[in-house]
């Protein structure tokens, strides 16, 4: 037998939703039933919202910077800095509603998030650092990258047009075998080869020990020179041989490059800043 009486079986059926105004924002009342009652909050329909919030995520440090100071203030805006050189982690927080001085308490829910986006010429040549390639795929990948190569003045290094003949070089010498190679003087490396078929020629290409990159690790930040050192390794057996190389210190590089961009924040921004993870 059902405990609701006839009287409030009537008075539900003549209950209806309605509107009320709670501290600024609608409440939408709706009946359930036997006396119960739902309550939903409903600021979307205000015309503005009574606070700020949410999260915004941003790729570039100045577009962090020009948020950060638009939206920020010294009373209750905190940036965090949760730094991982080894793992290339750079994460910057902007929390524009913190908790201010330790003291007045804040939402926490209005933010900004800036993680830098790594260049794509980083990534190739970060990404080929040490992997082995044939004559041919070391070539190609040297000329598709060739206006990276760095070369400053006095510093003895290839410049561009120096890797371009070693390129031209590596493309046209073909189904050679390739003997031992010699250290010369002028910093370069001889190998000797010896070209395959009836006429058994033989020839020399010489290659050097180093060369230098100049490449911006974050988009939109400053470039660095990074050297890197040319090894190959030849098939005793089959003449054929490899190459690759080798960046040096390229997780220096981006510690580097984070620093700078935490450098130009607080300087740039005037917040606090915290080196931490919210």
């Amino acid at each position: 037998m059902s405990d609701i009486t006839e009287a409030q079986a009537v008075a539900d059926l003549v209950q209806k939703p309605f509107v009320e105004d709670v501290r600024g924002i609608p409440v939408i009342f709706t009946p359930l039933g036997n006396g119960q009652w739902n309550a939903s909050l409903q600021e979307s329909l205000l015309a503005a919202p009574l606070r700020k919030k949410g999260e915004i995520h941003i790729h570039d440090v100045d577009s962090f910077i020009a948020v950060t100071k638009k939206q920020g203030s010294l009373t209750n805006t905190n940036i965090y800095l949760d730094v991982d050189y080894a793992k290339n982690k750079v994460k910057a927080t902007a929390v524009f509603n913190d908790h201010a001085d330790g003291e007045a308490a804040g939402w926490r829910d209005y933010r900004a998030e800036f993680n830098p986006r790594i260049t794509e010429e980083w990534t190739r040549w970060n990404g080929s650092h040490k992997k082995p390639l044939s004559q041919v795929e070391f070539a190609q990948f040297l000329e598709t990258n060739l206006s990276d190569i760095a070369s400053p003045t006095g510093s003895g290094l290839p410049t561009s047009s120096d890797v371009l003949t070693f390129v031209t070089n590596l493309t046209e010498i073909r189904n050679v075998k390739y003997g031992s190679g010699v250290n010369l003087q002028n910093g370069m490396v001889q190998l000797q080869f010896t070209e395959e078929g009836d006429s058994a020629t033989k020839g020399n290409l010489e290659i050097f020990k180093e060369f230098a990159i100049g490449v911006c690790p974050f988009f939109g930040g400053s470039a660095y020179q990074v050297k890197a050192f040319l090894r190959y390794r030849i098939d005793r057996n089959s003449g054929q041989i490899v190459f690759w190389y080798e960046l040096q210190r390229a997780d220096k590089t981006i510690e580097d490059a984070a620093k700078e961009v935490i450098e130009k924040i607080k300087t740039e921004t005037g917040l606090p800043v915290i080196f931490g993870s919210v």
